[in-house]
């Protein structure tokens, strides 16, 4: 019997807004039409920029109705 090899991706912490909406699986724009700007995500302004918490972004995507 053959083994397959399942090379899962690990996604930091915080994302950008690229990152961000690539994990939610829709677009920047509709990222922040639909969960930042309706209050489900929380953007985070750094000396780096503006991110995201991965984990609040997977509590808002399983509280989608």
């Amino acid at each position: 019997m053959e083994q397959t090899v399942q090379t899962v991706t690990e996604w930091p912490k915080w994302l950008n807004l690229k990152d961000s909406s690539k994990y939610a699986g829709c677009s920047p724009n509709t990222f922040k039409r639909h969960l930042v700007n309706a209050g489900r995500v929380k953007a985070h302004v750094t000396d780096y920029g503006t991110v995201y918490d991965r984990d609040e972004i997977s509590r808002a995507i399983e509280n989608w109705y």
